[in-house]
């Protein structure tokens, strides 16, 4: 007769991992409408290091607050200067981070425009220079 106990506790750490690895996964996600521009010039990006910074929408093109990696900021002063102090860390953690700028298409730009600048902000704070810098504006592909 086989043992069956390693069997058992190998599908138990997989079970675990998956579930894991999912509330990771949501703590990105937030629902948005992005934009699918009709000729963009872009590519996929690869699996390097990354921040995703969610500009949540509100009504009639208003923003309800930025949030990035699990945490919500308001969009005011102080609510900003949170943003780029949690940049700042995780710039000055991974220096070669590339930030995902997440927008609904309804999204007014005027609630976009201070996350840009924050972004500046914290990779200058945290001393990355310009290669480091990195920034993806994420958009609907086509095909997907």
């Amino acid at each position: 007769m086989a043992n069956l106990t390693p069997m058992i506790d190998v599908t138990f750490l997989l079970i675990v991992f998956f579930v894991v690895v999912s509330q990771i996964v949501d703590l990105e996600s937030v629902d948005l409408e992005l934009p699918a521009p009709e000729q963009p010039a872009t590519h996929l990006p690869g699996e390097e290091p990354r921040a995703v910074v969610n500009i949540l929408p509100g009504n009639e093109g208003r923003s309800r607050g930025y949030k990035v990696a699990g945490r919500e900021y308001q969009p005011t002063p102080e609510g900003l200067a949170g943003l780029r102090d949690a940049l700042v860390l995780l710039y000055q953690s991974t220096p070669t981070m590339r930030v995902n700028l997440r927008a609904d298409r309804y999204t007014d730009y005027r609630w976009i425009s201070p996350v840009l600048k924050v972004i500046r902000q914290a990779a200058g704070i945290a001393d990355v220079g310009l290669e480091g810098a990195s920034l993806n504006l994420v958009v609907v592909r086509e095909d997907a």
